[in-house]
């Protein structure tokens, strides 16, 4: 049983075998108090009402849940990416035509900004439990980044909508050219804006290439192109600065515990450098500075 500790609702634990069969087993850990997140089984319920190919969800237990363990590989990161966009604008049309009114009540909002402020109450919640300020201001890095994102004018016309929250490369299986769509444990009713935001923070497009996945998404769905766009780049700049708070936080924790502070910051520096270059854009300073400019 090989045990793995992640930061979602969900901590996955091993993967194991029930019937016969491979399993992936999540225990309900519930963290950082986020309510805006679905149960499993209620996820898995509404994908059933979908196209969209998926694990199947086995059973509920009384702390822990086991989905099925699709087999088959992981998409590279250097895939291709038309083929990527292609898969990921099918499971958002996919996952828009789903009827997610008996579920709303897991959810403490009603629209896209009530979706955005929530992120950012919880998130300022895991901040003011980090304690490394100081440390954060050396690195460029200020907790009024992510207070100044408070006032953006997020499009409340554009209907919410059931959204993964963290599609990329890793969370696709291809099984004999057919993609799954797994690690559903973020899944939320939410703004679209927020699913494309993180998929191109974690995925590499170039302008033009981003600009075909507006175009599809906004004419599929029937929504305004340029606010999707405008409110798509200010989730950029709250994904961005809260995976930079996370990341160095833990490598100033390594540090407390005797490893070497420095190797662990370059670390850090260097999984955003890949970030930015995912986004065609220099240095993470210079990320934040732009983002936050004006």
């Amino acid at each position: 049983m090989r045990k793995i500790q992640t930061s979602s609702p969900f901590t996955f634990i091993c993967v194991d075998t029930f019937k016969g069969k491979f399993i992936r087993t999540y225990k309900k850990s519930g963290l950082h108090g986020y309510k805006r997140y679905l149960p499993l089984k209620t996820i898995f319920n509404l994908l059933e009402k979908s196209n969209i190919k998926h694990p199947m969800f086995l059973r509920n237990r009384l702390t822990y849940v086991d989905i099925e363990f699709v087999e088959g590989k992981n998409l590279p990161e250097d895939f291709d990416r038309n083929i990527m966009a292609g898969i990921f604008c099918s499971t958002v049309f996919e996952l828009s035509k789903i009827n997610y009114k008996s579920v709303i009540k897991y959810v403490p909002y009603t629209n896209n900004r009530g979706f955005f402020s929530d992120n950012l109450k919880h998130f300022m919640i895991v901040m003011d439990k980090l304690n490394n300020y100081m440390t954060f201001e050396r690195i460029g890095l200020r907790k009024d980044m992510i207070v100044s994102l408070a006032n953006a004018d997020i499009d409340n016309t554009r209907p919410m909508q059931f959204i993964h929250g963290d599609i990329h490369a890793g969370n696709i299986i291809n099984q004999n050219n057919d993609y799954y769509i797994i690690d559903w444990e973020q899944a939320t009713i939410g703004d679209l804006a927020y699913e494309l935001a993180v998929h191109f923070v974690l995925t590499g497009y170039d302008e033009s290439q981003r600009d075909v996945i507006y175009e599809r998404v906004s004419q599929s769905l029937g929504i305004n192109k340029q606010s999707l766009v405008n409110d798509v780049n200010v989730y950029i700049r709250f994904e961005i600065t809260r995976k930079c708070f996370l990341k160095f936080n833990r490598a100033i924790n390594l540090a407390k515990k005797g490893k070497p502070f420095d190797e662990i910051l370059l670390d850090g520096y260097k999984y955003y450098q890949i970030i930015c270059n995912k986004l065609y854009i220099d240095d993470i300073r210079g990320t934040l500075r732009s983002l936050y400019r004006g």
